[in-house]
């Protein structure tokens, strides 16, 4: 009797298991997709200086430095100041907790 109790918990627990991955999905893992280690870096293929906010169009560029300096975007006003941010981000040192008791 305890063997067959054994056997219907194996066999549930392996169709429980099995039913995780649908059948469509095929029978082996697909496993993670082969990625670059640097991502940011030279995204379009050229390593032209581009806000970040322009998605690499050199044509949005020369359509705002036609445009008077009061009607640009702020964006494209202060996009080096944006880029020294991101690439040199403000740090605060972290508090001590003063709930715990550290000695």
């Amino acid at each position: 009797m305890a063997f067959s109790k054994t056997t219907i918990a194996l066999v549930i627990l392996t169709v429980v298991v099995n039913a995780q991955r649908p059948s469509f999905a095929g029978l082996k893992p697909i496993g993670y997709p082969d990625i670059e280690t640097d991502l940011l870096s030279s995204r379009f293929g050229e390593d032209e200086d581009l806000p970040i906010e322009a998605k690499g169009d050199r044509g949005l560029i020369n359509r705002l430095n036609q445009l008077p300096i009061e009607n640009r975007p702020f964006w494209y006003l202060n996009w080096k100041q944006y880029e020294d941010l991101r690439r040199k981000p403000q740090n605060w040192p972290q508090r001590p907790n003063s709930f715990i008791g550290t000695k």
